[in-house]
């Protein structure tokens, strides 16, 4: 009897042993919004697939996500960790009291393509004067690229009011609304299969019009930075080395892309190229010269009511922690 109950102890001492084993050696989970799965994102389905979430100790839920006006609530409630779908909206939410922060990020890059009816006679963005526009809501991501742009145009807040917003949630469905005629032009993600569409047809260079525009970088709340130093290093340095990585194989990187995209190699190489040479940050640096112009769209659209210091807005440090170790590229 005695032996029968020391060997009880004694396993319940190993199971203990090994539960707390491994329990250290376990991953941490960092939960991250993102838009709809597009080849932005090639570089998050590197970091899984090749290994560097998991070097870094990491596993990385990516939850994909239409509408950019969601994971900010989100991030606020806590059921993300990260947001990877748009600075407007996190910049109004911390006007309005919200502790959220930008902290860097590798799709800075405005990935935008405009898109117009071909019939509409769209030539010149004065042109989009009395058209119907489409926008995944008022104050996302597609409403504030149209209006920013207008304004670069120099049309007047009088001419921009004189159009109608058109809510259609995500690139493939305004692209649709082009298609069907519901809307005769919206801004969307970059789609070489659309932009040889006959019944689709382009204007204007988005990212050369809004070349400090800031597109989907890494927002958090204050609270999960203060709590979380430790794991946004780690992941801030995965997404580094992931980005890096598909900069430097070309051919490897395509690889990755044809398991997860229905497209034929001619489409994924236009994806790529236009990824690389515009979009992809592989130093994941916002300026606060880029967080003041962001917050001075918002100031024009409404969308923000004070200009607040950047240390409200952007914090930095972890990035430069990471470069000072990786080195920039």
């Amino acid at each position: 009897m005695k032996f029968i109950t020391k060997t009880i102890v004694t396993l319940g001492l190993t199971t203990s042993l090994m539960t707390a084993s491994a329990a250290a050696l376990s991953n941490d989970k960092i939960r991250v919004g993102m838009p709809e799965e597009m080849f932005l994102n090639l570089v998050e389905f590197v970091a899984q697939e090749n290994g560097f979430y998991e070097d870094q100790n990491l596993e990385v839920e990516l939850v994909h996500i239409a509408d950019s006006s969601i994971p900010v609530r989100a991030l606020f409630a806590g059921e993300l960790d990260v947001s990877q779908t748009g600075m407007p909206e996190t910049l109004s939410a911390i006007d309005k009291g919200a502790e959220l922060v930008t902290i860097g990020g590798v799709h800075t890059g405005l990935h935008y393509t405009f898109y117009v009816n071909p019939d509409a006679n769209i030539e010149t963005l004065e042109d989009l004067q009395g058209k119907k526009l489409g926008i995944s809501g008022p104050g996302t991501l597609p409403h504030v690229v149209m209006v920013a742009m207008m304004k670069e145009a120099g049309m007047t807040p009088e001419q921009i009011e004189d159009v109608t917003w058109v809510s259609l949630q995500g690139s493939s469905s305004r692209r649709n609304g082009i298609v069907t005629g519901i809307i005769d032009a919206t801004v969307a993600g970059f789609n070489p299969r659309a932009v040889e569409d006959p019944s689709i047809g382009t204007a204007f260079n988005v990212p050369e019009t809004l070349p400090n525009y800031v597109m989907t970088p890494w927002d958090t709340s204050t609270k999960y930075l203060e709590e979380n130093r430790e794991v946004l290093k780690r992941f801030i340095t995965a997404e580094l080395l992931a980005t890096r990585w598909v900069l430097d194989n070309r051919d490897e990187a395509l690889e990755v892309a044809k398991t997860r995209f229905d497209y034929n190699e001619d489409e994924l190489i236009a994806f790529y190229d236009f990824y690389a040479e515009r979009i992809w940050n592989p130093n994941g640096m916002v300026t606060p010269e880029q967080a003041e112009y962001m917050q001075q769209l918002n100031l024009e659209a409404g969308m923000q009511d004070n200009m607040l210091p950047i240390e409200e807005v952007l914090d930095t440090s972890i990035v430069e922690e990471v470069l000072a170790e990786i080195g920039e590229y």
